[in-house]
């Protein structure tokens, strides 16, 4: 069975970094989703303290104070070529 990523409402409630090397993204349904950095070197680069300061805008993009790079949360879930079609 496929389903639609569009027909999954997903929004993000908080984004952790409480695992070493670790990005955690829990969204508003309890679902959290654990993605290593080694995917993501921009943020992974950041000092810890810099990488916790980060907006949630629209409820599934990700923005980093210290970071010109946009991440919308299908990246982290492994779409990151369907985010246009939301």
């Amino acid at each position: 069975m496929t389903i639609a990523l569009n027909s999954i409402p997903m929004s993000i409630r908080k984004v952790s970094f409480e695992q070493a090397g670790k990005i955690s993204i829990q969204l508003e349904d309890g679902r959290i989703f654990i993605v290593p950095l080694k995917y993501f070197p921009e943020i992974q680069k950041l000092p810890l303290e810099k990488r916790k300061k980060c907006t949630i805008v629209d409820d599934r993009t990700i923005l980093f104070l210290h970071s010109d790079s946009v991440y919308h949360l299908e990246d982290f879930i492994g779409l990151e070529s369907r985010w246009r079609e939301r």
